[in-house]
């Protein structure tokens, strides 16, 4: 029987895209063009935090990342890195495995062949058959496709997560949440063209900003308070070429309230001066632009 024409043309069109999508990140200019500022932005850049879980999911897990990453292909899939205690690297957002899976204590005193015997629970407790990934797992699924946020957390050194980046040739499809200015500016210095995010949390810090040498050669983001600010806060951020982050997840915050409700408060965050939503939500957030 012949394929109709049409079919096969759709066919191919659909393979071609997806293998585009793989390595869509892959040197400076296509992460540069990603986040670079740009005040005409008509939507906001989403990303996903702890991977965009809902109520049914895991959080950190290859299952929602893939899930997340089929229904916007453009979101930011954010994820925690922690480091074992035969140094290997693990996602899992707290310090400790309770809340999690269905083992205890913290993760530091666990070796990753032991990690590989426990299993994850979704947001509401049930327990699945998904195990703890690792980070380089993650790499290899993503295959710089889509961009991922790194919170590497306290305790975990950055320039040895970004070793096992530069292993997997992802260091354009990933940026590194920094928890200061001078831990930034240690990573700047091993990886001058790698996008980090830092907390700007007031006026002061901007000014400090102004001042400090981390601003040279700029690919920063500015991770903003929850409350919104004056849009006098975003302009001077702006005019530094910085883009503006604002979470709307956690107790009171946006993503608490029924998505009709709070419509209109996310658009006004935007229009204000937010350029990337971090939220729990990210696929119904999404819609609202």
């Amino acid at each position: 029987m012949k394929i109709p024409f049409l079919v096969l043309l759709i066919t191919l069109v659909a393979s071609n895209v997806a293998a585009q999508q793989i390595n869509r990140f892959q040197n400076t200019q296509s992460i540069d063009d990603f986040f670079q500022y740009k005040p005409n932005r008509k939507r906001p850049l989403i990303l996903a935090h702890r991977g965009g879980p809902g109520p049914a999911d895991t959080e950190n897990s290859i299952v929602t990342f893939a899930k997340t990453a089929k229904m916007l292909p453009d979101a930011i899939i954010e994820m925690d890195v922690r480091m074992t205690r035969d140094s290997s690297f693990v996602l899992l957002h707290d310090a400790t495995l309770d809340r999690e899976s269905n083992a205890k204590g913290p993760v530091a005193e666990w070796t990753l062949s032991d990690l590989r015997e426990i299993k994850l629970k979704t947001l509401v407790g049930e327990l699945t058959d998904q195990q703890i990934p690792t980070f380089s797992e993650i790499l290899a699924w993503n295959k710089n496709r889509f961009m991922l946020a790194l919170d590497i957390k306290p305790g975990t050194d950055p320039l040895s997560v970004m070793k096992e980046v530069q292993k997997q040739q992802a260091e354009y499809s990933v940026f590194v949440i920094c928890y200061s200015f001078l831990e930034a500016q240690r990573v700047r210095n091993r990886y001058p063209t790698l996008w980090l995010a830092v907390g700007i949390n007031g006026i002061e810090d901007i000014a400090r900003l102004e001042k400090d040498s981390l601003l040279i050669g700029r690919r920063l983001i500015a991770l903003t308070p929850q409350k919104v600010q004056p849009a006098s806060f975003y302009e001077r951020l702006h005019k530094l070429g910085i883009p503006c982050s604002v979470g709307t997840y956690g107790a009171g915050q946006l993503d608490e309230k029924p998505v009709t409700e709070a419509t209109q408060e996310y658009r006004a965050l935007f229009r204000q001066g937010g350029d990337i939503i971090t939220t729990d939500r990210p696929v119904e957030v999404s819609k609202l632009f």
